[in-house]
Formats: C-alpha cells, structure tokens, sequence
C-alpha cells in the first residue's frame, strides 16, 4: 500500500470523503472484515478495504475510478461486520458524487446508464416502468433481444403487460417533491422551507 506523502491535496482528498460520507475513515483497522463478507467482492472488484486503503492513501484518482463504489449494493454487510463501524454505503455515496463533480467517467457505464433510466423512470412516472427501462437499456447497450426470453415468460404469467409501453402514467405529486429537492441541493439553494 502507498503512503500519503504529506501534501496537501491527499490530505484534502482524505478530509473531504471524511466530511461527505459522515465516516471517520482513519478508525480503519484494515482488518478485511468488510471485504470479507462483501458480495460483490471478485477479482475484479477488490471490495471495501482496498478502497479504504485508497483513500487514507490519498490515491483519489484510482478511488474515483475503482469499480467497487458503482457496484455497492448497501446490504450492510460490512457495516454490520466492521469492529469501528463504517458504513461503506455512505463511503461509496461520497465518492459517486466527487466522481461526478470532477467529470470522472463511470468506471462502469452500463451500471450508470442502467441507473439514470431507472431515475428517469421514477422522475416521470412516480415509480419505475421495469419493461420500459429495461427495453431502454437493452437498446442503449445494443442488445435489443437480451431479455426477449424471460420477458415472455413474464408475459405468459402475468407478471408484466406490453400495454405498460403505451399507457400512461399519474405523476406521484410526493415522488415530485423530492426531485425538486435534489434539483434546488444541486442548484446549491437552501432546503429551509420555514
């Protein structure tokens, strides 16, 4: 593992992860308890404790980019297993949107195309249109037929309708009230309402 060589802009990466997510990263032990029991952990995807490692490295380019924030699943795990009690999720959260903010690329870009349909979904119909947004992705990854077998399955049992593709939607008036949030905390204005 690289040292942070005392300049200030590993430093500031540090602090900044540290103030975002709400976790004091400098409690890690480094124990592997996190990774240990991650689920998505692989041999590509190296888990929560080399990216912590990252982090207290001050590496922030290679922390931006590692795969492992795009394929948290918040289960928990290694919050619940962790003797100092980090939680990675908000770790990871961080980290998405310093990677944004920077303009870093999605180190996983079908995760990130699958998650901006699935929020534009929600944003226009007040919950998601699963045949929809997958036939999307599907279109936008260039794999028109992924699904087309278990779509019918689904169909033959019920479970989904081709109609969903042209009827409407009601707008959920809630579901609108906490994008417009998000959209004033991006535009940097106050979420005081009193």
């Amino acid at each position: 593992m690289q040292r942070m060589k005392g300049i200030p802009e590993e430093k500031r990466f540090l602090n900044e992860v540290i103030e975002r997510s709400g976790q004091n990263l400098l409690e890690c032990l480094q124990c592997g308890k996190c990774s240990g029991s991650c689920p998505i952990c692989s041999t590509t995807v190296e888990g929560p404790r080399r990216l912590i490692a990252q982090i207290l490295s001050g590496i922030k380019d290679s922390a931006l980019r590692d795969p492992t924030w795009w394929y948290c699943v918040s289960c928990g795990t290694c919050a619940n297993r962790c003797p100092v009690e980090i939680n990675m999720y908000s770790v990871a959260t961080a980290l998405c949107e310093m990677a944004a903010e920077a303009g870093v690329k999605p180190s996983e870009p079908d995760i990130h195309r699958f998650e901006e349909l699935f929020l534009k979904s929600v944003r226009k119909y007040g919950r998601v249109r699963e045949l929809k947004t997958v036939m999307q992705y599907n279109l936008l990854t260039l794999r028109p037929f992924k699904d087309a077998g278990q779509g019918m399955q689904l169909m033959l049992k019920g479970a989904i309708s081709p109609l969903e593709m042209v009827k409407g939607g009601k707008k959920n008036p809630a579901v609108e009230r906490i994008f417009a949030r998000l959209d004033r905390l991006r535009h940097g204005e106050s979420l005081d309402e009193g």
